[in-house]
């Protein structure tokens, strides 16, 4: 097989069950690639080659033995460093825990993995206490996105490194974290296929998060089905994390090929969606296309109650408050310089008073009861996840909250969304549609997401430097 690192995680899995690929030969190419990429990519902030190694040499063990073998069994994944894994450092990106002591827990997501077979190659970048939508940070340096080789361009947040990743060739897939679209805005600037899960679908323990109301842990891969895999093996009940108590565990492997006739879709009418790139609103319209050619249905009223803006404002009172009450100390005195930005924006926390913090609260629960009622009507919402494509670094303004402006709503109203590559700009740079479902769906999500990839080649594109 000439180069296995353009596999996706289910591609790898049916190689290695026909021995046609080893999981040590794989983890090696993808360690060669980190180390001869990284410097310019910054996808990773630390790697574990040895422990990658060991990982890899065990999964091979139990492959060829014939022992029983884990779902994810020698696929090697990047895990956002916000995701806690005993003995190792863990950064949330910033430079104040640059001499953090190494951790003596493991987060639960990284627990299942592993104890699925998953490789773990290292921790990926982010944005500074994951609070930003660009994807960029002075402090521990911005990743590139591999998208443009002229140009060194953003890559979305705060799942940054997770998005370069996988995108660069750098793993097969990642793990982020999803407040207001961390996931899916750089699954979309990256050309990935992104899930945002439900609040109580994967355990937050062992996380460190920026808002403790938001905050999910989500899938970044090359296709839905990847996706699912991961999600399989990472979610469910866990003791540790009593949001997750109410939800048995579902299978999300079984259905995924049923296709998805008789769904009824609400496509965002282009009035409300604000400034969108024509680019990306052409290749939303065609997606629409392919999604009616399945055998959706089409229901539009649904978007009638929906105010982007006004969601992406109350979200940003929430995250500021609760980012600032976990992480505002740590930017007391004189911390060491890091990014102006992301600090910026949490720092903003200490100006919102206990009454406005605790209204916007209040406020969601009522929004989140009426917002429900648009599933009578709809079973998924289809619409841009990013109203822009990949800027230059050198270009970004942070007061411009644009990344954001499509996904937040998604959290706001405890939804689930899913990112789909949808095609190419005239520069070349990734396009994407987003799927919105009630909470708890995802199911539903990657059964879409799935027969539009089985439609459709968006998810097979690489960068031109892979």
């Amino acid at each position: 097989m000439s180069d296995p690192l353009r596999l996706g995680v289910s591609e790898l899995r049916q190689a290695y069950r026909r021995r046609a690929l080893s999981p040590v030969e794989v983890t090696r190419a993808y360690l060669d690639r980190i180390a001869a990429r990284n410097d310019h990519l910054h996808a990773y902030i630390e790697v574990y080659a040895e422990s990658a190694l060991a990982q890899a040499r065990a999964s091979e063990h139990r492959l060829a033995s014939g022992l029983p073998a884990g779902l994810l069994e020698g696929v090697p994944l990047a895990l956002k460093d916000l995701l806690h894994i005993e003995g190792r450092r863990t950064t949330a990106g910033s430079t104040v825990f640059a001499g953090r002591e190494p951790s003596p827990l493991t987060s639960t997501v990284a627990a299942r993995l592993m104890g699925a077979g998953a490789v773990v190659l290292g921790k990926a970048n982010l944005v500074e206490f994951a609070y930003g939508g660009w994807g960029t940070n002075q402090g521990m340096r911005s990743p590139v996105n591999p998208w443009d080789g002229a140009v060194e361009r953003c890559v979305g947040g705060s799942s940054s490194g997770s998005g370069v990743a996988v995108s660069a060739g750098l793993a097969a897939g990642a793990i982020g974290t999803d407040t207001g679209g961390s996931v899916r805005i750089p699954s979309a600037f990256c050309g990935l296929t992104g899930l945002k899960t439900t609040q109580g679908r994967v355990s937050n323990f062992g996380v460190d998060l920026v808002s403790h109301t938001l905050d999910t842990v989500g899938p970044m891969a090359w296709t839905a089905e990847d996706a699912a895999l991961l999600l399989q093996a990472m979610h469910g009940p866990d003791p540790h994390d009593p949001a997750t108590l109410a939800q048995p565990p579902e299978d999300f492997l079984s259905a995924l090929h049923e296709g998805i006739a008789g769904l009824r879709i609400s496509v965002a009418p282009a009035g409300i969606l604000g400034a969108v790139e024509p680019a990306i609103a052409q290749a939303v319209d065609e997606a629409v296309r392919v999604l009616l050619s399945l055998g959706c249905l089409r229901r539009d009223e649904a978007f009638a109650s929906i105010d982007f803006v006004a969601d992406q404002a109350e979200t940003g009172v929430i995250i500021s408050s609760e980012a600032y009450a976990e992480h505002g100390h740590l930017l007391e005195g004189s911390p060491p310089p890091g990014d102006a930005a992301a600090r910026a924006r949490l720092l903003g926390g200490a100006a919102i008073g206990a009454p406005r913090y605790a209204a916007a609260l209040r406020e969601r629960q009522r929004r989140i009861r009426d917002f429900a009622r648009v599933f009578e009507h709809t079973d998924l919402l289809v619409l841009p996840t990013l109203p822009v494509t990949a800027r230059p670094l050198a270009a970004i303004d942070e007061s411009d909250l644009a990344p954001s402006r499509l996904t937040r709503f998604v959290g706001y109203h405890g939804l689930a969304a899913i990112a789909l590559p949808c095609g190419l700009s005239p520069e070349g740079l990734p396009l994407s549609l987003q799927l919105v479902a009630p909470a708890f769906h995802e199911a539903r999500l990657l059964r879409a997401g799935v027969a539009f990839q089985s439609a459709t080649a968006f998810h097979r594109a690489r960068p031109s430097s892979f």
